[in-house]
């Protein structure tokens, strides 16, 4: 062979180990930057992993802590429900009681509202027999007692009441009221004289004896100095005379 032959192939040789030589080291570049990169990457990902798995950690526990809560909070509303059945159940019974007791004095007032009637009823009968063993004038056919009278709202009103008597037992009485006054117009010093009270009842029936009660009204500007009650009764008038001092 000649030299410039093995020169060359020398060269070519020399050459070639050079390429395969960089060939290595970039591969081993690739490799030790793959292997870094790979690891950082594991590394990252591991670090991710953990702050995941820290982050799942602490939210299950914060969501068993809510769960807590949340039990504790339906424990504390069905005690409240069962209080308040507990209170509503009471408060049944406590107004039932209420009512019955209500109910009962409403009844109990009402029994001795009857009886004071029946009590008042009897007293009436009792003083109508008193009164027919000693009335003085038996001719007439009856007879004005108790005549009360009450003044209201600055002689606007007059309340009366009086009992009726009759002279004959178990006779049935007909007849009609009626009401005058004297007095005088306040703000012209006008007498008036037996001036006629308008009453939405005026006939009476009864036998024995008759409580009337009833209301008199009368003009804001009237004074009144006397009251004067006429009974008409079989053609004759029996009358009685309130003065007021």
């Amino acid at each position: 062979m000649s030299k410039n032959f093995l020169k060359k192939e020398g060269l070519t040789i020399s050459n070639r180990r050079s390429i395969y030589i960089k060939l290595l080291i970039i591969f081993l570049l690739v490799l030790i930057i793959s292997f870094i990169f790979i690891l950082y990457s594991n590394k990252f990902i591991i670090d991710n992993s953990k702050d995941v798995y820290y982050s799942n950690i602490e939210l299950n526990n914060k969501i068993n802590n809510l769960k807590k809560e949340i039990e504790k909070k339906n424990n504390y509303i069905k005690k409240l429900e069962k209080n308040n059945k507990e209170m509503s159940s009471i408060f049944s019974k406590y107004t039932e009681a209420v009512k019955f007791k209500v109910a009962t004095s409403e009844e109990i007032k009402n029994e001795l509202f009857k009886k004071d009637e029946e009590i008042l009823e009897l007293n009436r009968e009792i003083n109508y027999y008193k009164f027919l063993v000693n009335a003085k004038n038996r001719n007439n056919l009856i007879s004005i007692e108790n005549f009360d009278i009450e003044i209201f709202n600055e002689d606007s009103f007059l309340n009366y009441s009086f009992l009726l008597l009759s002279n004959k037992n178990n006779v049935k009485i007909k007849g009609i009221i009626e009401f005058y006054y004297d007095g005088k117009i306040k703000n012209r010093n006008k007498l008036i004289k037996r001036k006629k009270i308008k009453t939405s009842s005026r006939n009476i029936s009864f036998k024995n004896f008759l409580k009337i009660s009833g209301k008199l009204k009368i003009p804001k500007d009237h004074g009144i100095d006397a009251l004067y009650l006429d009974v008409k009764c079989n053609g004759k008038i029996y009358n009685y005379k309130h003065i007021f001092k």
